[in-house]
């Protein structure tokens, strides 16, 4: 399971072209509460960190079916 530091979670979200609001959505939390974990300010739960890291791996396997 990837540790998701503050600035891996900001950079994965713009990588991906993802509003905060967007994020929160497909986790299930608030803006505030993205906001808050790309500040330091607080840590996604280990259950969070495990659905980030899957959604990471989907939206890569994606990337991937669609450069063949």
């Amino acid at each position: 399971m990837q540790l998701w530091k503050p600035e891996e979670i900001e950079i994965f979200r713009k990588q991906h072209r993802l509003s905060r609001k967007a994020l929160g959505e497909l986790l299930g939390v608030t803006v505030n509460c993205v906001y808050q974990w790309e500040r330091g300010l607080r840590t996604p739960s280990k259950t969070t960190k495990i659905l980030l890291t899957k959604i990471a791996e989907e939206i890569e396997s994606k990337r991937k079916e669609s450069d063949e």
